[in-house]
């Protein structure tokens, strides 16, 4: 048997030890070498600007991004006061067109001195009497008609002094129907004295979530005028297109129309009422982040920089600070590039830009974070290392 002297065997050892260390150094020098191509790769791309690469901040750099591409604050349909949107408060008692008025006149006591008939109220807004003729009641109570009435029949000696009773039989009703964002699309039937946007919206059970902020309101254009309800020798003007000759529409901005006091926004008989629905794009979250993926865009609500990248778990490099948002905008053929600093974005709401739907958010490599993960790398190789022994 032979015998190995000790101080052999610490030479083995320090010789097994320093070919390892070699070798663990060889691996590193030649990590080094590929980092440093890519560090002269990114050292050699930077400075190539686009005609759309924009600074979220003034800087030497760049361009600051024009105030006409930045995006303007979400507008939550939930918190607008849509009561600004009502018509003016109409009683129930006051006339309006297409309603059916009994009209009683008494000269006497006497069954022959008194005399009872139906008037409807026409499109101008009057009703026609035997002999007495056309007299305007729209928009008055029937105890101010009483008094009209009455003034006209003494006024052309029809009668001294007559007992003028106005009795509404029956209040006009408009049909229209609501769609999109509400929370119950359908006909409804409306009082003609409340039949406002405001009115439809709540009779569809207010908006929904996914509401935008433009309604549309079409009201038909009839030839024929409106006729009496069923049991007074009409009809209800249907709702279906093929009564009318044409329609009359309008939009409503509801962040803008809230603001305006005193216009009436009317709802017409067979009129629809569609409210704006909106299911936005996600944004998309890429490059030096924890979770990179799609996330909804939330509606009705501001989205910022640092949002969006909290979503996807936050940074994964500790010296990660390029960021592209990578934005199609509608005044710009190209897509717009915008840089950002991660680190003045958490001081500056300027940097901290406002994200809109379909925004791509990508953090960047640059040559500090190409260094920190070759370090790590290193130092990984190193700790999870075989032990020499």
């Amino acid at each position: 048997m032979v015998r190995t002297h000790p101080q052999h065997l610490c030479c083995r050892v320090a010789a097994v030890g320093i070919l390892r260390f070699a070798a663990v150094r060889h691996q590193s020098l030649r990590l080094l070498m590929r980092c440093g191509f890519l560090l002269s790769l990114l050292v050699l791309s930077v400075g190539c600007r686009t005609g759309n690469h924009y600074h979220a901040e003034a800087t030497y750099f760049g361009e600051q991004l024009p105030e006409r591409f930045r995006l303007a604050q979400e507008t939550n349909t939930q918190e607008v006061d849509l009561s600004r949107l009502a018509g003016d408060a109409v009683g129930s008692q006051t006339i309006g067109i297409g309603d059916v008025l009994k009209v009683q006149i008494a000269a006497g006591l006497s069954d022959g001195d008194q005399s009872e008939m139906a008037a409807r109220v026409e499109d101008d807004g009057t009703i026609r009497l035997p002999d007495i003729g056309a007299i305007s009641v729209e928009g008055i109570e029937p105890q101010a008609a009483e008094g009209l009435i009455r003034a006209e029949a003494v006024q052309k000696e029809l009668y001294r002094n007559p007992t003028v009773t106005v009795t509404v039989t029956y209040h006009k009703t408009n049909r229209v129907r609501v769609l999109g964002a509400v929370r119950e699309e359908g006909v409804y039937e409306l009082p003609s004295y409340a039949s406002d946007v405001v009115s439809a919206l709540a009779a569809a059970g207010g908006l929904a979530e996914n509401a935008g902020r433009h309604v549309e309101v079409r009201n038909p254009l009839l030839n024929a005028a409106q006729s009496l309800p069923p049991g007074t020798g009409g009809m209800i003007r249907p709702i279906s297109a093929e009564s009318a000759s044409g329609v009359n529409s309008y939009t409503i901005d509801l962040s803008s129309a809230a603001q305006a006091v005193g216009r009436a926004y009317l709802v017409e008989d067979g009129g629809v009422v569609m409210v704006e629905k909106r299911d936005p794009e996600p944004i998309y979250v890429q490059g030096l982040v924890r979770s990179p993926n799609q996330y909804e865009f939330p509606i009705g609500k501001d989205l910022r920089l640092l949002q969006a990248i909290s979503l996807a778990g936050g940074t994964s490099n500790q010296l990660a600070d390029k960021i592209f948002v990578i934005r199609q905008h509608p005044e710009s053929a190209e897509p717009l590039l915008i840089e950002v600093s991660y680190r003045k974005a958490k001081r500056s709401e300027a940097s901290n830009i406002r994200l809109g739907p379909g925004d791509v958010i990508s953090v960047e490599q640059t040559p500090g974070t190409v260094f920190m993960d070759a370090l790590n790398i290193i130092r990984f190789g190193i700790t999870g290392s075989t032990a020499l022994f």
